[in-house]
């Protein structure tokens, strides 16, 4: 937005001189400048893409997003000139875009945050209908208006691009010489992903700024194409590399070179690509294998997101769960994942993330945008070619609800975008009723999620003990709000685990189903059975604990007096889902065997009875090789210092798109041994290690250890 506006502004100026200003005319022009200044502050205002979600940078994003649409209403009731609209393809795809967001938005389950999320969407189509308007106003200056989109978008780019490389120069001299080639840079937007698609957004236009410019300008653009280039270089993004070779060979295919001069050009693009993947230390490494543990982490994270995604669209195919929706309903598919996040606020791939949040006719709509891109691509080939790279390089992110992204597409599709026929130029009924229910669904439904809020306040609250009722009714409220909520369900079980162990058993579980792997959790479920009398199935619930976060083995609440005479039912129970593991379909690749065959000699080793040598034999990493190769004696773990902590949920404000909330710490004392988790910490796998599902499906069996039961008293947290 804020390159076209400055657009605006200038025809607004030139218009002026040849006629008496309107009001029209001075609003236009406040709205551009105001608009502009807006973008401008929540895109540089590092990190922006969090940042605009907090005062008073929430306000900049409001104005910002409400400026596209405002120019729209003035536009299209003006008096003197109808509004012009671009062909009818273009124009009913805009118009059934728009439509299908809105009503995705109005029949989620999640309305009100719903209306939120689409404002970014229904702000850049109306951005694309201002832009193409003033671009086809007056034929005889269509170029020369067009030739000031591309320069002002050029230069907005160019101090984005200046801002970014900027602030990674400057964080170098606070990292050590081996590291500063590898630091990815996440600037100004917050993460290297954003980097990368501001990279390829720059680089065609760049390039093409360069080409038709002359003299000293010609070297300032073929400097910021560079610079672009030093973006992509820093940003360290393997989808960055997709996009710039669909960059180099949509610009190939676009200058007609001839097959065998463009197929030469293409060896030369392939092998600039791989060189810039190789100069990079974290691409090469990745190239090299070097780096696999990291590239598997990604991988599987990834490609847990997609199943997420997947089965979220399946779950509502023809509208989704709303736009921006992602964090809300994410949760309820969690359990099923293999190495997903606890939540998300975006599923890493604009086809999936408009599949869960849009359904079919988000789909419907990208692929109505990709024949359009190539139907109109020798129109204007630079927008087309920056189009195709921006949305290869979308398939590994999805980067829409930041203004700055979902404004370039828009100013690049009104480029690209053919004339209108003059027929086109009459007031259309169909966006006049497009905008007036917009506007009542806005002012009647659009609210923000009210449970962030709550959850917060609840936990804040509990600290205080007189407070703790109060906190749990507020829990309570904000789950019959939403009852998807981990949060809730797993700080409430911890203000019931005493007084009202039944009905935190019952949150525990909630949790645990939500969240299978959230560390903790089986812990309270354990408390919870134990302090209602039935200390078989808390042991279960205590060897899940150790089985999910094998450092719980030597947690100091084992030597809690009250739970010391469960260890022995619980180590059994542990040895037996191990086993019952390993023969499992749960564990798809040898690295995960390896490490369930590890485990269960790690709890051999803690116990003392691991039959000599077995350790080395099984140590799966070289720190653990190295260690077990030196025969060394168990860690006095029992003995070990205590560290006492109270987990802090740093994500969730982001994830709520709230960053005025403060962060939510969760209400369970945890209790770490310090040798474990310090010096010793590599002996242990991961919090998280085994698949989800599989833990879910120890949690839901029926299966009791056999034993007389132990008369305990109840356990405080």
């Amino acid at each position: 937005m804020a390159a076209g506006l400055p657009g605006l502004e200038r025809a607004a100026v030139m218009a002026a001189m040849t006629r008496p200003a309107d009001s029209a005319s001075r609003l236009a022009l406040g709205l551009g400048v105001a608009g502009a200044a807006a973008l401008a502050a929540i895109t540089l205002a590092d990190p922006g893409a969090t940042r605009m979600h907090a005062w008073p940078w929430s306000l900049a994003y409001v104005l910002a997003l409400l400026v596209p649409s405002a120019a729209l209403v003035l536009r299209a009731y003006a008096p003197t000139r109808p509004l012009r609209t671009p062909p009818r393809p273009w124009f009913h795809l805009v118009l059934a875009g728009g439509a299908a967001v809105l009503v995705s938005a109005f029949a989620s389950p999640y309305r009100g945050p719903g209306l939120l999320g689409a404002a970014p969407l229904l702000s850049a189509l109306a951005l694309f209908l201002v832009t193409f308007d003033w671009l086809h106003a007056d034929p005889a200056q269509g170029e020369a208006r067009r030739r000031r989109l591309r320069l002002a978008l050029g230069a907005f780019l160019a101090l984005v691009a200046f801002v970014s490389l900027g602030s990674w120069l400057g964080d170098l001299p606070r990292l050590a010489p081996a590291e500063i080639f590898a630091a990815r840079n996440p600037h100004p937007l917050g993460h290297s992903n954003y980097t990368a698609g501001l990279a390829v957004l720059m680089l065609p236009t760049f390039a093409a700024l360069a080409q038709s410019a002359h003299g000293r300008a010609r070297l300032g653009w073929a400097a910021a194409a560079l610079l672009a280039l030093g973006l992509l270089f820093t940003s360290g993004s393997r989808g960055g590399l997709v996009g710039l070779g669909v960059l180099l060979l949509g610009a190939l295919l676009a200058s007609r070179l001839g097959v065998r001069r463009t197929l030469g050009f293409a060896v030369l693009a392939a092998a600039a690509c791989l060189l810039l993947a190789y100069a990079n230390p974290r691409t090469r490494a990745l190239l090299h294998g070097a780096d696999a543990a990291a590239l598997s982490a990604s991988t599987i994270q990834r490609t847990a997101m997609a199943r997420a995604g997947l089965a979220l669209g399946a779950a509502r195919p023809l509208l989704g769960w709303g736009p921006g929706a992602t964090p809300l309903a994410y949760p309820k598919f969690r359990a099923g994942l293999d190495g997903g996040v606890e939540d998300a606020l975006q599923l890493h791939s604009l086809p999936v993330q408009l599949w869960a949040e849009l359904g079919l006719v988000g789909l419907a709509g990208l692929a109505g945008l990709l024949v359009l891109i190539a139907r109109h691509a020798r129109r204007d080939p630079t927008a087309a070619v920056t189009l195709a790279g921006y949305l290869a390089f979308a398939l590994s992110d999805y980067q829409l609800d930041v203004p700055v992204f979902a404004f370039a597409l828009a100013l690049l599709a009104a480029l690209l975008a053919p004339p209108a026929e003059p027929a086109a130029a009459v007031r259309s009924r169909a966006l006049d009723w497009c905008l007036r229910l917009t506007a009542l669904a806005y002012l009647a439904f659009a609210r923000p999620d009210p449970t962030p809020a709550m959850n917060v306040h609840a936990l804040a609250l509990a600290r205080d003990p007189a407070q703790a009722p109060a906190a749990a009714e507020l829990l309570r409220t904000s789950l019959a709000v939403n009852p998807d909520q981990e949060i809730a369900h797993f700080n409430l079980g911890w203000l019931q685990v005493v007084n009202q162990p039944d009905e935190a058993e019952r949150h525990f579980l909630a949790a645990a189903r939500l969240v299978p792997d959230k560390g903790g959790v089986y812990f309270g479920l354990g408390l919870a059975r134990l302090n209602q009398g039935r200390q078989e199935e808390a042991a279960r619930a205590l060897a899940l604990e150790c089985l999910n976060d094998p450092v719980f083995l030597v947690s100091p609440w084992w030597r809690n007096p009250a739970l010391r005479p469960l260890w022995p039912g619980t180590l059994g129970l542990l040895y037996r889902f191990l086993a019952e593991a390993a023969g499992s379909d749960g564990l798809k690749t040898p690295a995960a065997a390896k490490e369930l065959a590890y485990t269960a000699a790690l709890v051999r080793w803690i116990e003392g009875t691991a039959a000599p040598g077995e350790m080395l034999a099984a140590a799966n990493t070289a720190q653990r090789t190295a260690f077990f190769a030196r025969r060394p004696p168990r860690p006095a773990f029992a003995d070990a210092p205590v560290s006492l902590l109270h987990r802090e949920r740093t994500a969730y404000p982001v994830l709520m798109r709230n960053l005025d909330l403060p962060t939510p710490v969760d209400l369970f004392a945890v209790q770490e041994n310090a040798l474990a988790v310090g010096e010793y910490r590599f002996l242990f796998p991961q919090k998280g290690w085994l698949p989800a599902p599989l833990l879910l499906g120890f949690l839901q069996e029926r299966l009791l250890p056999q034993g007389d039961p132990i008369s305990l008293p109840p356990i405080h947290p």
